[in-house]
């Protein structure tokens, strides 16, 4: 069943808004310093992290959420989606699943009086996380559902093959899905069928995520089809109107010097490496650090074991099904990367029911 808190996928929308920029200056304007006091190396200055969060239209549940790294001189990109069933600890948060942390960082913030709790809570899940991943997160940013629609049809829509003929009816949340399996220009409206769609997978939420990853691509390329130097403003303008993040419309527009040249071999698409357990998606740790350190670190040195989830937040250390996968070699995990055009090349497969 599809629940009213559905995917939008495209906060990757907003990638797109935060990779144009790469200022040294944000590097540059402080000192990275180890919990000793000493100062980090910096391996890149030109690496940088974003958060992207996607929420539905009521009780601000993020089921898409994305760690992005960028490198503005390679040209490289990773992106790995976290499950909106991964198991964390947040304070006094009950519930336990990754897509709560937005909103419970929000509600602390209105109980502070912030003066924007939507854009402090958004700051607040991205430091949570990037403590807990022992990385530095530059940026983050957050949509609802609206505005996933109006960016998808600012750009004139996505143009991709829809893989199966996909049929969903839920008059309680107003939801209807009906796209015709094909090749197809789609508009607001029907992409968020799209990465709505799960019930039909037998994988539900994984199966969707691999959906997203086709999404995203086709995503990608309508950007670098339909964007032009005479058009970036008014692109810039309709993200800035739909999202709540601190980048700066000149950042924005600089995606046609960036963004526009990044080649999809050069983009790296994963699900955070873990496994489905006790109704909850568990990070494997040991495999984490290894990604952590191959694509987000911008330290010289590494991420080391005793700097990652230090706090123990991606485990239930009492549920022993749990503890096993967050605790198994990376070795013993079977998880996949996928090459953007690789995934535009259709490789892959998502088993129906």
């Amino acid at each position: 069943m599809i629940k009213k808190t559905a995917a939008l996928l495209l906060a990757l929308a907003m990638i797109v808004c935060l990779f144009g920029c790469g200022r040294k200056s944000d590097l540059d304007g402080g000192v990275e310093t180890n919990a000793d006091g000493s100062i980090r190396e910096l391996a890149s200055e030109t690496k940088y992290n974003f958060l992207v969060m996607g929420h539905d239209r009521q009780a601000s549940l993020t089921d898409v959420m994305m760690l992005v790294s960028y490198d503005t001189d390679a040209g490289d990109m990773t992106i790995m989606q976290l499950p909106r069933d991964t198991y964390i600890e947040v304070g006094d948060y009950s519930y336990h699943k990754i897509n709560g942390l937005y909103n419970h960082c929000v509600s602390e913030a209105k109980d502070e009086k912030s003066a924007d709790p939507q854009l402090e809570g958004c700051k607040r899940a991205a430091d949570y996380l990037a403590r807990a991943f022992g990385i530095k997160i530059h940026y983050s940013a957050v949509m609802d559902l609206d505005g996933f629609g109006a960016i998808v049809d600012a750009i004139g829509g996505v143009y991709m093959y829809v893989p199966y003929s996909m049929k969903y009816n839920d008059k309680e949340q107003n939801l209807y899905i009906d796209l015709p399996e094909g090749y197809n220009t789609l508009d607001g409206d029907e992409a968020e069928q799209f990465v709505r769609f799960r019930s039909g997978f037998v994988n539900a939420d994984l199966g969707r995520g691999d959906a997203q990853k086709m999404f995203m691509t086709a995503f990608i390329e309508s950007v670098k089809k339909n964007i032009g130097i005479s058009n970036v403003t008014e692109i810039a303008t309709a993200i800035l109107r739909n999202v709540k993040t601190d980048m700066k419309a000149a950042d924005i527009i600089k995606i046609g010097k960036s963004f526009l040249g990044i080649e999809l071999s050069d983009i790296t698409m994963l699900t955070v490496p873990g496994e489905v357990c006790s109704s909850y998606y568990v990070i494997n740790k040991d495999c984490l650090g290894d990604v952590l350190n191959e694509s987000f670190n911008i330290f010289a040195d590494s991420i080391e074991d005793s700097e990652l989830d230090t706090e123990i937040v991606f485990c239930d250390e009492d549920n022993g099904a749990m503890k096993t996968v967050y605790e198994k070699l990376a070795a013993a995990l079977d998880y996949d990367k996928h090459n953007a055009q690789d995934v535009s090349d259709e490789d892959i497969y998502i088993p129906l029911k």
